[in-house]
């Protein structure tokens, strides 16, 4: 079986842009000296020389080389294309997935056809690429309906400290392998469990009303917020999302973060799928990525994602985002709209403590230190003129696992 990417060829001497699904790779249509080749691709086959005797054709004629460098930009394609075939594996241990391996096909470029069709001129041509199948896949290792990838979240973590980077890999861990069961409404918190030292996590800093301080478990929204653009991707039915009180980078692009806190604030969502939802996560450290990935059954839904949009930017950096997610099926369409509102980062400055407490512990606002209430009166000082300031206020400082 061939499958095809697409690749327009302009003309020789200038750039083609070769695809194949979401990979592109650019290479310089150039050609060198001829030669005379084969001409077919079985070499000199007892069939190929008895056609050649009876037709009194010759077996070679005049082949042009492709130059050096467009050559090695095939040849690049072929590198990130070419893999062999993989059997799935999954092993289920009280309702969790303890080792999981998805399969994958094994696909190889055709490097001489894709040869003789970038010498053919042609504006538009297909670039073929062999398929071999794994031995055993997804569907025959389990029961549970689950099939196939449904979506993937991805966020950059790239600028983060090495306990940071720690939070993230202990906290993606503790989903790795879930099981959502079709119908279950799914909770971040829940599943995260415990957030203090004896469970592996190091203090880093979070969001908090009185600033950025340090705290057990810093860095899980990173976690959360990779969660969430999986459900979105998924199509999902979000039922509680928060934004970070300001913009933070690691979650570029503003308004996809979704902010958690043990007791105070969650992200959930549905499994609204045919099926069973496995998670699994992968942090690639030296890339510093992490994925969550979610396999299931896929149905008839078709997911349209708008954004997300910034917008009302301010000097201080304040802003506005706004990220809508259209789900299609059976002729109707659901709309779930994800508004973000950024307060300035100047008003969370880091903060020294004196001991590094666990995120569980609540708030007393009661016991407000002269600190904390000066704090709170330059916020009001700054102006803002947008129409809901009354709400931009109560959102400041909201407690955040940043």
């Amino acid at each position: 079986m061939i499958v095809i990417g697409l690749f327009a060829l302009p003309l020789f001497g200038q750039a083609a842009e070769l695809k194949f699904k979401d990979k592109v790779w650019t290479v310089e249509v150039q050609t060198a000296e001829s030669v005379n080749a084969v001409h077919i691709r079985n070499d000199f086959s007892p069939s190929a020389v008895a056609l050649s005797t009876l037709s009194g054709k010759p077996m070679t004629d005049k082949q042009i080389l492709l130059a050096p460098q467009t050559a090695a930009g095939i040849q690049l394609a072929a590198t990130e294309i070419n893999q062999l075939p993989k059997s799935a594996k999954m092993v289920v241990e009280n309702d969790w997935v303890t080792e999981f391996e998805p399969g994958q096909d094994g696909q190889a470029l055709d490097v001489w056809k894709t040869k003789k069709l970038l010498l053919d001129e042609t504006q538009t041509l297909d670039l073929p690429i062999y398929i071999s199948y794994p031995a055993v896949t997804l569907p025959q290792v389990n029961n549970l309906g689950i099939t196939e990838l449904v979506a993937r979240g991805e966020s950059d973590f790239s600028g983060s400290t090495k306990s940071r980077i720690h939070n993230v890999d202990v906290g993606a861990s503790r989903f790795r392998g879930l099981i959502i069961k079709q119908g279950e409404e799914f909770s971040f918190n829940k599943y995260l469990g415990e957030v203090d030292g004896e469970h592996g996590f190091l203090p880093e800093l979070v969001i908090k009303r009185t600033g950025v301080v340090p705290e057990f478990g810093g860095g899980l929204c990173q976690v959360s917020s990779t969660a969430f653009r999986a459900a979105m991707n998924a199509g999902l039915d979000i039922t509680a999302r928060r934004n970070h009180s300001f913009a933070v980078h690691y979650y570029a692009p503003q308004g996809s973060d979704a902010t958690i806190y043990p007791g105070v604030q969650d992200m959930k969502f549905v499994n609204d799928t045919p099926g069973n939802l496995l998670v699994w996560t992968t942090i690639d450290v030296p890339n510093r990525k992490l994925y969550f990935d979610y396999y299931g059954t896929k149905d008839a839904r078709v997911v349209e994602l708008d954004g997300p949009y910034q917008f009302d930017r301010k000097t201080n950096g304040a802003m506005k985002a706004v990220w809508t997610k259209r789900v299609t099926m059976n002729g109707q369409t659901v709309e779930q709209v994800f508004n973000s509102t950024y307060q300035p980062p100047e008003l969370f400055q880091t903060v020294t403590q004196a001991s590094t407490p666990n995120p569980q512990a609540e708030e007393t606002p009661a016991n407000e230190t002269d600190e904390e209430k000066e704090i709170e009166q330059e916020k009001k000082k700054i102006e803002n003129p947008d129409e809901d300031s009354d709400e931009l206020k109560q959102v400041d400082g909201f407690p955040t696992l940043n």
